[in-house]
């Protein structure tokens, strides 16, 4: 009875922390939409979420190099963003600021600078954006931009993350839906990456091999932004969504192509590694 009594105001905590926060969620850019605001000579300081050593071999103008890799810290096994103490450092070494207009590009397929610009978010960031592009088209430079480091004081967004047990009471409450962004195999609990086998009760599944197409070279390229849309049109825009996927990368991108898609979503981070070392229910078809 007590525990139900907490589990309770918790999640009633949850909704109006859901409710009564504003938060400016990183936004879709065109590369038409960029060119512009550089010809315009607005400022705009692009990061680079590839991995360091692909930012080497050829980056983007003025670009500097933020390795989403660099945003995680690893704990017994679960991944998760880095502290706030820890990203303080990582932030103010590229120099960013509020005010600052934001840019986050990786390869095209959006994996890295979803997760980089979700970790900008929970850390207070606003005005960011991501490219939807690819970079076989761009200009690329192989001289390093060393940026000037800031002071700024980031501020913990909790609007964009949410932990195993308000996922579980979520997972019971009408009001919300849990996104499982695994292929259908794990979701169905015919295949695992840890030893438990199944899904969070109560999630559905949008596999993250959707949001992808083989080109004639048999390379995964992303879908059309009409087709990505339409993934989500099943959805109900007046429930509030959590996804989740196995390392919390995925299920970033699926995080911010819903809130393109105008849905209200939050993220479990450390997702299914996370649930599996913990004393989580588990849902399996029979």
């Amino acid at each position: 009875m007590v525990w139900y009594r907490f589990s309770h105001r918790l999640l009633v905590s949850l909704m109006l922390v859901w409710v009564t926060c504003s938060v400016e969620a990183a936004t879709a850019l065109d590369p038409q939409t960029l060119s512009l605001w550089q010809r315009q000579g607005i400022p705009v300081q692009l990061l680079d979420a590839r991995p360091h050593q692909a930012y080497l071999q050829g980056h983007r103008q003025g670009a500097i190099s933020f390795d989403v890799e660099e945003t995680y810290r690893q704990d017994q096994g679960v991944w998760l963003a880095k502290s706030i103490s820890a990203m303080t450092q990582e932030i103010r070494q590229r120099g960013l600021a509020l005010g600052q207009t934001i840019v986050v590009y990786d390869d095209g397929l959006l994996m890295d600078a979803a997760r980089l610009a979700w970790v900008l978010e929970l850390y207070g960031l606003t005005q960011v954006h991501i490219l939807v592009d690819s970079l076989e088209s761009a200009k690329l430079n192989k001289e390093p931009v060393t940026p000037r480091p800031s002071s700024y004081v980031p501020a913990l967004n909790p609007d964009v993350l949410i932990n195993a047990r308000m996922t579980l009471l979520a997972g019971h409450n009408p009001s919300f839906g849990i996104v499982d962004i695994r292929g259908e195999d794990h979701y169905l609990g015919k295949a695992s990456e840890t030893k438990k086998f199944g899904h969070i009760p109560g999630a559905i599944n949008i596999p993250m091999d959707n949001f992808f197409y083989r080109d004639d070279n048999n390379t995964p390229q992303l879908r059309s932004w009409g087709e990505l849309m339409s993934l989500f049109q099943g959805l109900d825009p007046g429930k509030r969504y959590i996804t989740y996927c196995y390392k919390g990368k995925a299920s970033t991108l699926g995080y911010f192509l819903m809130q393109q898609a105008g849905l209200q979503v939050t993220h479990y981070d450390g997702s299914w590694l996370d649930w599996s070392q913990r004393d989580m229910p588990v849902e399996r078809p029979e």
